[in-house]
């Protein structure tokens, strides 16, 4: 979740946007992102209290001067793919990405697609 170190208004939406998150993934990894930084040297040193709250890592980026652009992505696919590898044992997504492993589509001569399962 990114929010802009200039505007107040963002850090403050990213309670509600951690609720959407939360109640449709509530178990995926989160990262928290201020952008920005390269326009507010203040912005590292300010304590965040809902990130805290939350429990998630705070990361500072300015994707003007590339500061930290390309950590926070190898961070990011770290963490799903950490995620992938050991999901949480209520998450339902492992249970979809497993049966869509199970289930083929292909097209038919007038090029719609149907689905051919391996398990019916």
């Amino acid at each position: 979740m990114v929010f802009d170190v200039n505007r107040k208004i963002t850090y403050t939406n990213l309670k509600n946007w951690y609720q959407e998150l939360r109640n449709s993934c509530p178990h995926i990894p989160v990262i928290c992102i201020a952008n920005k930084i390269d326009l507010n040297e203040n912005a590292c040193k300010r304590r965040y209290v809902f990130i805290d709250e939350i429990g998630c890592p705070l990361e500072f980026v300015s994707a003007a001067d590339g500061t930290n652009v390309v950590a926070i992505f190898q961070q990011a696919l770290e963490a799903g793919l950490d995620y992938k590898l050991n999901p949480h044992e209520d998450d339902i997504t492992h249970d979809i990405i497993d049966l869509l492993k199970d289930t083929k589509v292909d097209a038919d001569d007038d090029g719609d697609d149907k689905f051919e399962d391996d398990f019916f």
